[in-house]
Formats: C-alpha cells, sequence, structure tokens
C-alpha cells in the first residue's frame, strides 16, 4: 500500500509539473511537442478503454503492440498485428502512429531535461543516458547530414531508432519540423518494410510450409506476451528501488 501512495504522489506531482510547463513555458516548442504527444497519447488510450469492452480482442492485439513499442521493438510490434490478421495496411497505419507518439513524448521530455527546464528524478539517468548515445553517434551521423540521420533511423542496428535520431537531429541543431520530416520519414520507411516482409514470411509459411500458422501465431503471441512481462517486472522493480531510494533520503 505504501508504494501505491508513493506511486500516486509521484504521478500527482508530474501532473502538476506539467500543468505548469502548459501554462508558464507553452512558448517553448518542446512543451508544445510534449503535449501533442500527450494528446495523441491520450485519444489512443480513449480508443483502447472503448475496445476492452467493445472488441477484448481486438483491445489486448493493440495494447500489447503498444507496450511492445515502448519496449522499442517496431518489428515485434508488426510482427504481433500481422499475425492478429490485421491488413498490412492498418499495421502499418497503428505501428507508425505509435513510434510518433513515442518519438513526440520523449523528445519533448528529453530536450526539456537537457536544458534544465524540468529536473524528474525518476528519469534522470534514463535521459543522460539517451543524451550520451547521441552524443557519440552525433559526429558520424553530422558527417552524411539528412541522409544519415535517415537511414540511422530507418536501420535497425543497436542502440539506432527515432527516439535517438530526434535527439541526434536536436544536437545537430535541426529545425523540429525539419527534424521530424527526416526521423519519421525515415520511420516510416522502416515500418513499411517490415510488414512487406513479414507478411510475405506468414504467406509463404501457408503456402509452401507444411507447419500450422495458427500454432506459430500462438507460440508467437506467447513469446512477445513474456519479453513484456520481462520488461514489466524490471521497471517495476526500477521505480521500486527509485521509492525505496526517496524514502532513505
Amino acid at each position: 500500500m505504501k508504494y501505491v501512495k508513493k506511486i500516486f504522489a509521484l504521478a500527482l506531482g508530474g501532473i502538476k509539473k506539467l500543468l505548469f510547463l502548459l501554462k508558464e513555458r507553452f512558448d517553448l516548442i518542446e512543451v508544445r511537442i510534449l503535449f501533442l504527444g500527450l494528446l495523441l497519447a491520450a485519444i489512443a488510450g480513449l480508443v483502447l478503454a472503448v475496445l476492452l469492452f467493445a472488441n477484448p480482442g481486438l483491445f489486448r492485439v493493440l495494447s500489447s503492440t503498444a507496450i511492445v513499442h515502448v519496449m522499442g521493438g517496431r518489428a515485434l510490434g508488426v510482427a504481433k498485428c500481422l499475425s492478429a490478421d490485421i491488413s498490412p495496411f492498418y499495421t502499418i497505419l497503428y505501428n507508425f502512429f505509435l513510434e510518433v507518439v513515442i518519438v513526440l513524448i520523449a523528445y519533448g521530455v528529453v530536450v526539456l531535461i537537457m536544458r534544465n527546464v524540468i529536473q524528474p528524478k525518476l528519469l534522470h539517468s534514463t535521459v543522460r543516458q539517451a543524451e550520451m548515445t547521441a552524443q557519440r553517434q552525433k559526429t558520424n551521423i553530422k558527417r552524411y547530414g539528412a541522409i544519415g540521420l535517415f537511414f540511422f533511423v530507418m536501420f535497425p542496428f543497436f542502440m539506432t531508432g527515432p527516439v535517438i535520431g530526434a535527439i541526434i537531429g536536436y544536437l545537430l541543431h535541426y529545425r523540429a519540423i525539419n527534424n521530424f520530416l527526416i526521423v519519421f520519414g525515415g520511420t516510416l520507411c522502416s515500418i513499411i518494410v517490415y510488414t512487406m516482409v513479414g507478411n510475405n514470411i506468414i504467406n509463404s509459411i501457408e503456402k509452401y510450409i507444411g507447419v500450422d500458422i495458427e500454432l506459430v501465431k500462438k507460440w508467437g503471441s506467447i513469446i512477445v506476451g513474456l519479453l513484456i512481462l520481462v520488461f514489466l517486472v524490471y521497471h517495476i522493480k526500477t521505480v521500486k528501488a527509485f521509492l525505496d531510494g526517496q524514502e532513505e533520503d
């Protein structure tokens, strides 16, 4: 119960700080970007809440896909949708939407922390790690300019992706609109490739390989579920350690 109270107090403090930002610092582009990301996230949350009662099966697919994207798994998110028989078009649309929301929120939070506008203790180490990763990659990306940033976001190498890419764009002093056009362009191309490849693999399994595709989909869902469980347990432990440290302070 004490952890529930602490989390509630932490969330309440975060909401107060957010309201202060929106009221006093809305002139900052990063605050407006963060607000847009949170607004889109709230709309998605409302849609998922409706689906929870209207279509529980679709709710499970879309909510688990969202969690996978938060974990950084674009390919897994696409695979989750395709394995649930969601069409390639809607798979691309939904997964791209999730990436846009995550990038807007992460970019707003990270840049505001880097500019010392906000200093949330819980996110401090995560943001500093992301900043250091972006700083290490910045020199290589700068050499190739916008094209380099586009392919950095598009191709799934270690410690690449739209969030780090957007931070690198900020460090390279790209205007926010140009930065997001490059980052979202690379993200969209990546998701399209994942979707086309994944759809062809599923079709090939059904057509040429004597494997029960429903069994493959079932095991795929189990694996995704286990990954989500590990992710949640790890972060619950992190939050618990943070709350315990706050108590000691």
